[in-house]
């Protein structure tokens, strides 16, 4: 069974770590009720993926599309004065995590392509 783990200071107000089975979501949304909902049953989505799909291209397309889709119908929408709440930010911090999200995108292809290969060897 997933776990829900509230934190103060996540990098993302809701996130699922696939690792531990782990939901973790900013404790400041407790506060605001329909949108830590909405949050939760987006990351909830995400976890029964990762549940009933085995393949890294198939999880990775279908974790794609629920984002796009929740996004473009507004479903894990933050008002921005919540979120300046929440993340007080600065330029350095800004220009630190587009960095950061920048970097990742090496990361979750060579993940990508490891688990291909260990696929194709049978060793998964």
């Amino acid at each position: 069974m997933t776990r829900i783990h509230y934190h103060p200071c996540s990098q993302a107000l809701g996130e699922y770590d696939y690792v531990t089975d782990t939901i973790v979501i900013h404790q400041g949304l407790i506060r605001y009720r329909e949108i830590h909902d909405r949050i939760l049953r987006h990351e909830r989505e995400h976890a029964r993926i990762f549940h009933e799909h085995n393949g890294w291209l198939e999880r990775l397309a279908l974790n794609v599309r629920l984002d796009y889709r929740d996004r473009v119908t507004g479903a894990t929408r933050v008002p921005l004065s919540l979120l300046r709440e929440l993340y007080p930010s600065s330029i350095g911090y800004d220009l630190f995590r587009a960095l950061y999200l920048l970097a990742y995108i090496p990361l979750v292809v060579e993940e990508g392509l490891v688990f291909a290969v260990k696929g194709f060897m049978g060793s998964e």
